[in-house]
């Protein structure tokens, strides 16, 4: 990828660095904007990676994050109509990214 991105965590280095070594191009994507319909409020979500080629987000979390934010998650999904991927410690391979690239892949044909 060109350009310098900062990165705020262990996961997101191991992810960056996959997509990097297998030329999978990617970016960090503007943030979406979804309603808390529980507190009635606005907010973003900033995602942390976008692979333009296959319509797709990642954004890896621990599990305490995975938990925490599922409400918010499902709604950035469901509010937005993107295919958000949350990756937690033991999804973050090669493998795994080509399983939901080809799973998202076949989806749309």
């Amino acid at each position: 990828m060109a350009g310098k991105v900062f990165l705020e965590s262990s996961y997101e280095l191991i992810i960056a660095k996959i997509l990097d070594e297998n030329k999978i191009f990617w970016y960090r994507p503007k943030p979406f904007k979804w309603l808390n319909t529980i507190k009635n409020t606005s907010h973003l979500y900033y995602p942390d990676f976008y692979l333009k080629d296959f319509n797709i987000y990642l954004d890896p979390k621990n599990n305490y994050l995975i938990e925490k934010d599922k409400f918010k998650i499902e709604s950035v999904i469901s509010q937005n109509n993107i295919k958000l991927f949350i990756l937690n410690k033991n999804q973050l391979t090669l493998d795994y990214i080509k399983e939901l690239i080809l799973s998202t892949h076949s989806d749309s044909n």
